[in-house]
């Protein structure tokens, strides 16, 4: 508690935050030049968390029919979380939210993260410890550098949306599980994630200059509730992609092998 952990992977560190809700405060690679982050950085303003990456908790965004009981206060992820094991490499951190206290939702929770080269997977598993079931919806919340909005993938299809503007939003319910981000000088992010992960929200900030995945289990009404004693268990990975090749020569009309002059040739790489 009150100290970061770092992980490596050969140039590649990422900085999770265990007090801060277990955030990933930091994600990129360094060089003899310094350190270039991948995720916009995590800052506290006014005691609130921004930027970085964690792990969310929602409501449902209607009423489930027949459930009358209140959901877990999303807030409550953002307590402390124990660090249970550490390596170089792998951070696995635990969370008992509301500890028993009368009134409130019963549930353990537990992330682990594992850095790799280029690559950053990352596990969620909640179970529910309450007398009903959990009508709550779980997964991540990401922000990149703006520098990402060059274009954006956010379906198994070969279109993008290019350049999209500032305060520009997309829902996808329910999405494919694979969502892809053009960075500036060839760079790219793909998130790629199973179901029960299977909403998508994508955001340019308005006024902050990132643009955020929000990577969701279903909304109602396909909102399963979590039964008594169950686990609920998603993955994520994100990998960071450099450019292998020197640019392309610029055609007449748009990038050399893009039919839309967006990004590398031929649309997004699809693992």
């Amino acid at each position: 508690m009150g100290r970061d952990v770092e992980l490596k992977a050969g140039r590649w560190r990422a900085v999770v935050s265990p007090d801060r809700g277990g955030r990933l405060r930091w994600l990129g690679e360094t060089s003899p030049q310094g350190r270039e982050p991948w995720l916009r950085p995590l800052l506290i303003e006014r005691g609130t968390p921004l930027g970085g990456a964690g792990v969310m908790l929602l409501g449902p965004s209607s009423p489930l029919a027949g459930l009358e009981q209140q959901v877990p206060d999303p807030a409550c992820l953002n307590a402390g979380w124990q660090v249970t094991q550490w390596v170089p490499d792998r951070v696995t951190l635990m969370l008992h939210p509301g500890g028993g206290a009368p009134g409130s939702w019963g549930f353990q929770a537990s992330q682990t993260l594992r850095l790799e080269e280029q690559r950053l997977e990352w596990s969620l598993s909640v179970r529910n410890l309450s007398r009903l079931a959990l009508p709550a919806r779980f997964g991540w919340q990401l922000h990149f550098p703006e520098d990402f909005a060059g274009a954006v993938w956010l379906d198994e299809g070969f279109d993008a949306l290019r350049l999209p503007g500032r305060g520009h939003v997309e829902h996808r319910d329910p999405w494919c599980g694979l969502a892809s981000l053009s960075g500036a000088g060839g760079r790219m992010v793909l998130a790629r994630a199973s179901a029960p992960l299977d909403t998508l929200g994508y955001e340019r900030h308005a006024t902050r200059s990132w643009v955020q995945l929000r990577l969701m289990t279903a909304d109602s009404p396909r909102l399963v509730p979590l039964p008594r004693g169950e686990e609920l268990q998603l993955q994520l990975s994100v990998d960071l992609m450099t450019p292998q090749l020197p640019p392309l020569p610029r055609l007449a009309g748009g990038t050399a092998g893009s039919a839309d002059g967006v990004g590398g040739p031929g649309g997004p790489l699809i693992l």
